[in-house]
């Protein structure tokens, strides 16, 4: 932690300074706690997923008490789907999902009749849009906040199932690159829309590009064109273009190429990195990256554990700036916020003249 700074930064100067790679009080953190904030304010996860001053006025109790620096817009990733026609399923203790047993495109030639709703005016991206502008003025001119929208072939996912749709991929190319066509048209206005609220950035989110889900080169053909597209409109649009990857190995190479993200959101390290060492020399100087405790330990470990596993990220990737410590993805909405706050304090407590003290109390 850095003593220089006479007053404590606002969260919108402390993160500005560290993605431009310039000294700041402590390492900002977002803990991406999204659903979860809900239990504070006693609302169920169908409110939370359809109802926008419900899902906004939880974000901003929890975060109020959890302090951090960045605040993610985000309800789930079934929101582009489900106004593209997609029946969606809202259960009682678990986020919102596609009706797997009613998808929209049951067949091949179910790709060219999507149809193209207005995200001004179709329910659930409205109702982000809702949403996420009551955050923009919750924290105008302090916190920054970044909105969201699911990228072209995740959201083609959600309406035909990733297996029969990675299928396709390999027997009908042309069919499914019509409907991705029809999907980024609609994505494109989405993020106008965003922009055009005031938020600081737009993160897209490319699930599919990993070692889990395609290889590189398939990734590139049937989602990197399209996301292009997105990355430039959020650009010129004066806003800045953030990337998530929650899956195995992600292809940062191939997303830089096609995206050029001023931050990277990741929940593993990219396919050509050994260690986070490598990570910070080769994407760590041009780019914000932003990560990566595990979700699986933020479920199941206590706050001093926490600590010690932030501590020893903001040790490493926390060099030289450009960096933000956060969940690799979503904070697990069935989760109390304690260890959403232990990130903060991790953060607030780091200091490497005492580190070997704050770690010995444990």
């Amino acid at each position: 932690m850095n003593t220089s700074f006479e007053n404590e930064l606002k969260p919108l100067e402390r993160v500005l300074l560290a993605h431009q790679g310039k000294e700041v009080d402590r390492v900002p953190v977002c803990s991406l706690a999204v659903g979860c904030t809900r239990v504070l304010s006693g609302v169920s996860f169908e409110e939370f997923s359809r109802d926008a001053e419900k899902a906004a006025n939880s974000i901003y109790v929890a975060n109020r008490l959890i302090n951090e620096d960045v605040i993610f817009s985000f309800i789930d990733l079934s929101v582009e789907a489900a106004d593209f026609g997609q029946k969606m399923v809202y259960p009682l203790n678990s986020t919102a999902h596609p009706n797997y047993e009613d998808l929209l495109i049951k067949e091949v030639n179910d790709y060219k009749r999507l149809s193209t709703p207005n995200p001004r005016q179709s329910p659930r991206m409205s109702n982000y849009l809702e949403m996420t502008n009551k955050l923009v003025q919750y924290y105008r001119d302090f916190c920054p906040v970044v909105s969201f929208v699911y990228g072209p072939l995740g959201v083609l996912g959600m309406m035909r199932s990733y297996e029969k749709l990675y299928l396709d991929m390999l027997q009908y190319p042309d069919e499914v690159k019509v409907a991705l066509e029809t999907i980024t048209h609609t994505l494109n206005e989405y993020v106008k829309a965003q922009c055009e609220l005031g938020v600081t950035s737009v993160c897209i989110d490319t699930l599919p590009g990993s070692r889990s889900s395609i290889k590189p080169e398939t990734w590139e053909e049937f989602e990197g064109k399209y996301v292009k597209q997105l990355a430039d409109t959020i650009r010129e649009s004066g806003c800045m273009v953030s990337n998530h990857g929650c899956g195995d190995s992600p292809y940062f190479r191939e997303v830089k190429k096609w995206m050029e993200p001023e931050l990277i959101s990741f929940a593993d390290l990219p396919d050509d990195c050994s260690d986070v060492n490598e990570l910070k020399q080769i994407y760590g100087q041009d780019c914000t990256l932003m990560g990566y405790i595990s979700t699986d330990m933020l479920f199941h470990a206590s706050a001093a554990e926490i600590l010690q596993e932030s501590w020893k990220q903001i040790d490493t990737l926390g060099k030289g700036s450009k960096f933000i410590l956060a969940p690799g993805c979503e904070y697990p909405p069935n989760k109390d916020i304690v260890n959403a706050r232990a990130l903060v304090l991790a953060s607030e407590s780091y200091n490497r003249a005492n580190l070997n003290i704050l770690r010995s109390l444990w």
